[in-house]
């Protein structure tokens, strides 16, 4: 059978939607004669391949971070307090990509996977912190939150520069390999920028909510003195 390749490049936009829209435009303009096809090759199969890899490495990768977090902090009110982070994250690389002008790509993809771990860690160092402060030297939860987020603002911020400075050659290259490795240059920078902003704000709050409702339950559960066990004995 003869073979008539018919090369092209894509700039500007991204690749699934032209490749989309060129089928659609073809197969509405190309009348093929008897026992001729069409085969879209290249770049689009890799990325379909990726996607779908993209689809079981996610859920893997977040469900391993959640048993992670539990084991760290031991119970669910924190451990969704740290989760918090991670959509903090994705609307940073989200908005970093809207303002660079970039598509989202595979590249972009393992950036989001991996500014989910800077995210996470950074809310953990305060978590942490805050628990240990609670349940070994006693604190008031308000006076806990407040010193676990000033403690740890430091090393925090050194998580995120360390991410964001070391990256930030990537971002802004333009050379060979650069539409590699500045989309998830890009989604990191943008990310780590806005956990370093957004959770310093939000997590001494968090803390504070949760932990007061949790104290209020126990309290409830509890019941009045009059009604725990031994209440009569003492009486």
């Amino acid at each position: 059978q003869r073979y008539t390749p018919v090369k092209f490049s894509v700039r500007g936009r991204d690749l699934e939607s032209t490749i989309a829209e060129a089928r659609t435009k073809i197969a509405a303009a190309v009348h093929l004669p008897y026992d001729s096809h069409l085969d879209w090759a290249g770049e689009i199969n890799q990325l379909k391949e990726a996607e779908d890899r993209l689809k079981v490495i996610l859920p893997v990768t977040l469900l391993l971070i959640a048993f992670l977090v539990y084991s760290a902090v031991k119970n669910w009110i924190d451990s969704l307090i740290v989760f918090v982070n991670i959509p903090v994250a994705t609307a940073g690389g989200v908005l970093a990509l809207l303002l660079t002008g970039i598509h989202f790509s595979v590249s972009a993809a393992m950036g989001f996977i991996s500014i989910f771990g800077i995210a996470v860690q950074d809310a953990i160092l305060v978590v942490t912190y805050f628990q240990r402060l609670r349940n070994v030297e006693g604190l008031p939860i308000r006076e806990a939150a407040r010193e676990a987020s000033e403690k740890r603002l430091r090393p925090c911020l050194m998580t995120t520069l360390v991410a964001m400075i070391g990256l930030f050659p990537a971002a802004l290259s333009t050379g060979i390999g650069s539409q590699t490795q500045k989309p998830l240059a890009v989604v990191v920078i943008g990310g780590a920028f806005l956990v370093a902003v957004v959770a310093r704000a939000v997590q001494p709050p968090l803390l504070l909510l949760a932990h007061s409702w949790m104290e209020r339950r126990n309290a409830r559960r509890a019941g009045p003195p009059s009604m725990r066990p031994g209440a009569l004995e003492e009486a």
